[in-house]
């Protein structure tokens, strides 16, 4: 017989369960926020009871942003590798251009929350 495989365990077990009833008016406003904010019902109710309130995920826009600030992050760090070949001038034109594109997503992302 071979090894059993399977979903590692967690790394912190959840023990307790905590269970209350709501009506069906609460339990639909419970479900539309929990679609906004793209989390499950128990991680919403979890946050919530601690937190207080929900850190939503990321939606797809907003990764494709940090993806983008990412690539940006490469593009001048390949730029400060040419300026300490080729000189500071030469880079500087490049700087100029990525420094207005950083703005630009910066500000989607900000406008995005």
């Amino acid at each position: 017989m071979g090894k059993i495989t399977g979903r590692p365990r967690k790394a912190k077990k959840q023990e307790k369960n905590i269970g209350f009833f709501v009506t069906h008016a609460q339990y639909f406003i419970i479900q539309q926020k929990v679609a906004t904010a793209g989390v499950n019902v128990s991680d919403y109710m979890r946050q919530m009871a601690i937190f207080g309130q929900v850190k939503a995920r990321w939606k797809p826009e907003e990764r494709e942003l940090f993806k983008k600030l990412v690539g940006i992050s490469n593009d001048i760090h390949q730029l400060v590798i040419i300026a300490r070949q080729e000189g500071a001038l030469s880079a500087m034109l490049h700087f100029e251009r990525y420094r207005s594109l950083i703005d630009d997503v910066i500000k989607q992302l900000s406008n995005a929350k």
